[in-house]
């Protein structure tokens, strides 16, 4: 029997690495209200074409390096993939809400749960599952082993639903036909556009954003050494860069302190730029029981786009770099941590 794959039965879900880099441990996990999860293989097939074999075609196929790239978009319901994307976290607090402090993990430190001779970032597997009614035997169930973010991008816009898009790189790809893996549900609503304000400076909450972007990209570089294996042996996080842009509505309460105080420093003859700040995205839907304040700290104003249209409200758009980020999360799930 033949039978298609449709969307209402995929299913997409992670699991944590903890121990050995590429071993998955424990349950599956559910990442969100998934609306897209794309696995993009390179088996790396090198052409070979030599002389002596008086032909103009390929001579040989050679394997290559394999590189495994991929993309998920979800509707978020809690931050455990912003913790993915930072490297590090504690779990406090006792009973519920509980308290998630998520951090940076730079060279210096290694990750408390993957471990491994080349102190990998740390990392988890993702399970992309097609499902059909002909049961086991007929499904296509992909595990990406050895995950690690490369860029998390969120974004929120006025009147809509909160989204992420992660971009992961991964070290190797296994197939089964047998059945998805099955996950809990949660059924807390997803962050919305209401449940947002941002703070410039931190403590300052401006009422007049109408969408924002936060972009963390690890760079990732995915080394592939002469140590008789086709897949990396760990990707190699190089420097870290944030970038956070807001579009605003333009008014005469911010306009200027936006330009003059944070980017342009005032009067040319200065010589000088805007001052460093701090700023927070605060995404609220409980107060208390559910909710995350983002921390940016050494804040630079890159860009102030202020056009001047023919009609309708004038628009500001703001491109802020900020030097650290720290994230402390309430919510009622106990550990983002593969353990305590």
């Amino acid at each position: 029997m033949c039978a298609r794959y449709l969307g209402d039965a995929n299913r997409s879900l992670f699991f944590y690495e903890s121990g050995t880099y590429g071993a998955g441990s424990g349950t599956g996990q559910w990442i969100g209200l998934v609306q897209n999860s794309t696995i993009d293989e390179s088996t790396g097939v090198i052409p070979v074409r030599y002389m002596g074999t008086n032909t103009r075609n390929v001579d040989q196929w050679v394997d290559g390096p394999k590189d495994v790239n991929g993309t998920i978009s979800f509707f978020p319901q809690d931050w455990k993939f912003l913790f993915f994307a930072l490297g590090s976290n504690v779990d406090s607090g006792s009973p519920s809400p509980y308290i998630h402090t998520i951090s940076e993990l730079n060279s210096g430190s290694m990750s408390a749960f993957t471990s491994g001779t080349l102190s990998p970032f740390t990392s988890f597997q993702v399970e992309d599952g097609k499902k059909t009614v002909g049961g086991a035997g007929q499904q296509f169930v992909r595990t990406v082993r050895g995950c690690n973010v490369n860029t998390f991008t969120l974004n929120a816009a006025q009147g809509e639903i909160i989204t992420c898009d992660v971009d992961y790189v991964g070290q190797d790809v296994l197939f089964t036909s047998g059945n998805p893996t099955a996950v809990t549900e949660t059924t807390t609503r997803p962050f919305m556009w209401r449940d947002v304000r941002v703070h410039i400076p931190s403590g300052t909450v401006i009422n007049e954003v109408k969408s924002l972007s936060l972009t963390i990209n690890n760079n990732l570089e995915v080394p592939h050494y002469l140590n008789g294996s086709q897949v990396t042996a760990a990707p190699i996080p190089l420097s870290r860069d944030y970038e956070v842009s807001v579009t605003l509505d333009t008014t005469s309460e911010n306009t200027k302190t936006f330009w003059e105080s944070y980017f342009a420093g005032g009067s040319i003859l200065n010589q000088g730029t805007g001052s460093e700040f701090n700023m927070m995205l605060e995404i609220n839907a409980s107060t208390g029981s559910r909710d995350a304040f983002f921390v940016f700290s050494g804040c630079k104003m890159m860009d102030v786009e202020l056009p001047s249209p023919m009609e309708g409200v004038n628009e500001t758009t703001l491109t802020i770099t900020p030097k650290n980020m720290v994230a402390v999360v309430s919510d009622a799930i106990e550990l983002y941590n593969p353990w305590a």
